[in-house]
């Protein structure tokens, strides 16, 4: 049995905007314009970088501690500086990681130590922090080692300044004027390379000799190289208070890249 509408009366409908499903959307998450993301900076001094952009880089950090001078002596405590130079975004949970070798240039590297660090935006309190690590037993009896430090971020904007060393020897000119260094050199390729090596700054490198300063060395190979520093007699001593008078730095490339370097820090005391 079937009724029709009353006359007058429209027929009732089903239909109902409620009962209108709109399409899931395939991506459930706001796009969030390019223009207004924002990348924290985290760095340090990084040596590299300073190569790579023409800069003659020092392998005695500004952001790096290790030793003590005078004498050298390892430190109890190593430090190392980071900063986020972003001055739109904070960099949370940066990754810290220190690693170490024995003293030359190329050596294998055994990593130490990872720690966590929050830094503010650039401008703001905290933004530049130095985080601390107990000196372990096998660097306090090594005396002379390179300090490897690596700053990782995953949204990073530049990742091409997070990483810094410090592999730092001395002398006083009142044990000599002149002094050999030996400085191992290792090619940790898988291939054989040509290792070169160049002493500066411009103002040292007329008193540094480096025997042999170009060769060749095959996959994983080491080879001692002489580095002779002769401090001319017209140098006068330095004025008391001094800590450092000079430092040559001993720069390798191999196959015309960056490989690292070492720093011998000089006190003019007589």
């Amino acid at each position: 049995m079937s009724f029709a509408a009353p006359v007058g009366v429209a027929a009732r409908s089903s239909w109902s905007p409620c009962n209108v499903r709109r399409p899931f959307p395939k991506d459930c998450c706001i796009k969030v314009p390019k223009e207004i993301v924002h990348d924290p900076d985290p760095s340090t001094y990084d040596q590299q970088l300073l190569f790579s952009t023409g800069g003659a880089p020092t392998f005695n950090s500004p952001d790096i501690d290790t030793v003590d001078l005078w004498p050298l002596v390892p430190i109890p405590n190593l430090t190392a500086t980071v900063r986020n130079l972003s001055t739109e975004a904070s960099a949370n949970q940066t990754r810290v990681d220190v690693a170490w070798s024995p003293w030359g240039i190329g050596l294998p590297r055994t990593t130490i130590a990872t720690s966590f660090v929050d830094l503010p935006r650039a401008g703001f309190p905290g933004a530049e922090q130095t985080l601390s690590w107990p000196t372990p037993p096998a660097l306090l009896s090594a005396v002379l080692f390179g300090l490897f430090i690596t700053v990782i971020h995953p949204y990073d904007t530049d990742p091409y300044n997070n990483q810094g060393e410090q592999t730092l020897d001395a002398f006083q000119t009142s044990t000599g004027r002149n002094k050999t260094f030996v400085v191992p050199v290792r090619n940790p390729t898988g291939a054989t390379q040509t290792i070169q090596l160049s002493a500066g700054p411009a103002s040292v490198a007329p008193w540094v000799n480096v025997v042999p300063s170009i060769f060749t060395l095959g996959a994983g190979a080491q080879q001692n190289v002489m580095v002779s520093v002769d401090v001319p007699p017209a140098i006068p001593p330095s004025p008391p208070g001094t800590f450092i008078s000079a430092t040559v730095d001993v720069l390798a490339t191999i196959g015309g890249a960056y490989l690292g370097g070492i720093s011998i820090a000089i006190l003019f005391d007589a």
